[in-house]
C-alpha cells in the first residue's frame, strides 16, 4: 500500500482555526523532497540512521533522519525529537546502517534510553536545533565523521554539500522512496541568507545555509536530522543537519542546517558516558511531589557528583550518588518538590522546575533537569514543608504520560509554561508559514500539526 502523506505548510492566508487544528493540506508548490537528486548507492553513507516509530514498519514508520556518531550515541534535530521528550515515553527507535526503507532487516534496529535536546533550542524561529539519542545498547557499526570549526570556517560561497535521506519525491502528491537519495547543494555565506529577510535574518552562528538562489535543489520533509556533509579531500564530514526552510527547493529561499562545528562541545558533553533523563513528568495532583532522577557511567572516566543547584522549593530526599561513579555504575537522586513553596497555585498546569547537578566529570560538568506537571494540585492541609508521598507517574521510565500530541513542551529553565503559551506559539507559526523538513507518517496525519 502507498503512503498517503501530507505535507504541512501553515500560511498567512490560512484561517488560524484551520491552521491550529492541524489538518492543512500543502499546495503542490510546498510539497518537496530530496528534490532533483540522484538515488545513492548502497553502502556510501554506512552511517546513515532512520528514526522509525515502534510497533511500526520502518517503511511507514520512518519519520526523520539522524547519523550514527559510534557507541551508543546517534545526532539528530530537536525538533524531530520535541515531541518524543514530551511524552517522556520515546515511541520510536532509531536504525542504523539502513539504506532500503523496504527491507525491515537492514539495518540495526535499537531502543532509545535518552533523548538530549539542547537545552536552548527554540521553535521559532528554529535555533540550537540539535539533539543527542542515546541508545540502550551500544552499537558497533561505521560512525560518521563530525566537521571541525576550522573545516567549516573554511567553506566558501559555492562549495558543494551533500545532503541525503527518504523524503518526498513528489511536488503533486505523496511518493516517498524505499531507498536513500541525495542531492549537492551550494554552501551558501551566511550573510547572503540572512539577507533574504523574514525567518532568515534569524539565522545566526547556529546554523549554515545551503541551496541555489533559483531555487530547484534541496531537502525537505523526511530529511529533518539527517546530515549535510563535505568531501575534505576524500573524507566525507557532517557539516549540518537538516533543520528548516521556507517551502522546499524554492528560489530566494535556501535550506537551513544545524552548524555542527558550533556545538562540538555540546555535542561532546552529552556522548561523554553521563547519562540521566533530562525531562522528568509527573501527572500528580499533589503538592508534594518525589521524583526519582536516575544517573549511569557508560564512560571510562570515573566522576563524582559535586554539588546541586535546586530552585526554591525543591529539597533531597535520597542521595545514592554519594561516592564516585565508575563505569558501568548508576546512583539515583530523590528531590521532594513543595510546588506550593515553588510559587505555583494550584490550578497551574504545564509548569515546570530546572535542577541542575553538578559533577567533575571534565566534559559534562552540567547536567539540567526539568521537572515537568501536566496538572494542577490540591493543597497539602497539614504541611507545604512534608516531603509528600512518593510519584510514580515521576520517574523516569513512566509509561502513562499523555502522549505527545496533547501536551505542550515547556521552555527548558523556565519556572511556569501554560497551554496560553503554547497556543500563541502555533498562533505565530501559523502567520510566519514556516517549514520544520520533519515528514509526516500515515498514523501522524490524524495528529496535530508539528509546528512546535
Amino acid at each position: 500500500m502507498k503512503k498517503n502523506r501530507v505535507t504541512l505548510w501553515v500560511g498567512l492566508a490560512l484561517p488560524v482555526g484551520l491552521a491550529l487544528s492541524g489538518y492543512v493540506g500543502a499546495s503542490s508548490e510546498n510539497t518537496a523532497r530530496i528534490i532533483n537528486g540522484t538515488q545513492s548507492a548502497e553502502g556510501d553513507w554506512p552511517f546513515m540512521t532512520a528514526m522509525v516509530y515502534k510497533n511500526s514498519d520502518v517503511y511507514n514508520g520512518q519519520f526523520c533522519g539522524a547519523t550514527f556518531l559510534g557507541g551508543r550515541y546517534v545526532l539528530t534535530a530537536s525538533h524531530c525529537v520535541a515531541d518524543l521528550v514530551t511524552s517522556n515515553t520515546y515511541q520510536a527507535d532509531a536504525i542504523i546502517g539502513i539504506y532500503d526503507l523496504s527491507n525491515d532487516d537492514e539495518g540495526q534496529r535499537v531502543e532509545i534510553q535518552n533523548i538530549y535536546m539542547h537545552e536552548d533550542y527554540k521553535s521559532s524561529p528554529p535555533q540550537n536545533d540539535v539533539a543527542i539519542l542515546e541508545l540502550t545498547q551500544e552499537v558497533t557499526e561505521t560512525n560518521v565523521e563530525l566537521t571541525t570549526s576550522t573545516l567549516t570556517d573554511s567553506l566558501s560561497a559555492g562549495d558543494s554539500l551533500t545532503v541525503m535521506g527518504w523524503g518526498n519525491q513528489s511536488t503533486t502528491s505523496g511518493v516517498f522512496p524505499h531507498q536513500l537519495y541525495q542531492v549537492d547543494v551550494p554552501y551558501v555565506d551566511r550573510s547572503t541568507c540572512q539577507n533574504l529577510g523574514g525567518k532568515y535574518s534569524y539565522v545566526g552562528d547556529d546554523a549554515i545555509c545551503a541551496g541555489l538562489e533559483e531555487g530547484g535543489k534541496d531537502s525537505c520533509q523526511g530529511d529533518s536530522g539527517g546530515p549535510i556533509v563535505y568531501n575534505d579531500n576524500g573524507t566525507y564530514k557532517q557539516v549540518g543537519i537538516v533543520s528548516w526552510g521556507i517551502g522546499c527547493a524554492q528560489p530566494n529561499a535556501y535550506g537551513v542546517y544545524t552548524n555542527i562545528a558550533y556545538f562540538s562541545d555540546w555535542i561532546a558533553a552529552k556522548t561523554s558516558g553521563v547519562s540521566y533523563r533530562q525531562r522528568i513528568n509527573s501527572s500528580s495532583t499533589e503538592q508534594n511531589v518525589q521524583i526519582d532522577i536516575p544517573l549511569a557511567n557508560y564512560g571510562s572516566e570515573i566522576f563524582d557528583v559535586t554539588n546541586f543547584e535546586l530552585p526554591t522549593g525543591v529539597t533531597i530526599a535520597n542521595n545514592s550518588c554519594s561516592s564516585a561513579l565508575n563505569q558501568g555504575e548508576s546512583c539515583t537522586v530523590t528531590v521532594n518538590i513543595d510546588r506550593k513553596t515553588a510559587g505555583f497555585t494550584t490550578t497551574q498546569t504545564g509548569t515546570s522546575l530546572t535542577l541542575n547537578i553538578l559533577t567533575d566529570q571534565s566534559k559534562a560538568s552540567e547536567l539540567q533537569i526539568e521537572a515537568f506537571f501536566s496538572s494542577g494540585y490540591t493543597e497539602d492541609a497539614s504541611s507545604s514543608d512534608d516531603s509528600g508521598s512518593s510519584d510514580d507517574s515521576g520517574s523516569s521510565d513512566s509509561s502513562d504520560s499523555s502522549d505527545s500530541s496533547s501536551t505542550s513542551t515547556s521552555t527548558s529553565g523556565s519556572s511556569s509554561s501554560g497551554s496560553g503559551g503554547a497556543s500563541l506559539g502555533l498562533m505565530m507559526m501559523a502567520m510566519f508559514g514556516l517549514m520544520f523538513r520533519r515528514r509526516q507518517t500515515k498514523q501522524d496525519d490524524s495528529k496535530a500539526a508539528r509546528w512546535l
